[in-house]
């Protein structure tokens, strides 16, 4: 399981673009968002540079926790 912090999750649209992106990449993913302390974890077979380059991509640089 990854850990990301993530610093601008404002609202529940972004939340929702956050997994439809991760879904994306592995639809098998399981994905937890505590948008208020910005922590996404994802158990999924997707590497981690994976995730955070498709993060990134969307908008949503991240760190690893």
């Amino acid at each position: 399981m990854y850990s990301l912090k993530v610093t601008q999750i404002g609202c529940g649209s972004c939340v929702a673009k956050i997994n439809n992106a991760l879904k994306a990449l592995d639809g098998s993913a399981e994905i937890a968002i505590d948008r208020l302390a910005g922590i996404i974890q994802v158990k999924s077979d997707a590497a981690l540079d994976e995730i955070r380059m498709k993060l990134n991509q969307i908008g949503y640089p991240t760190t690893v926790v």
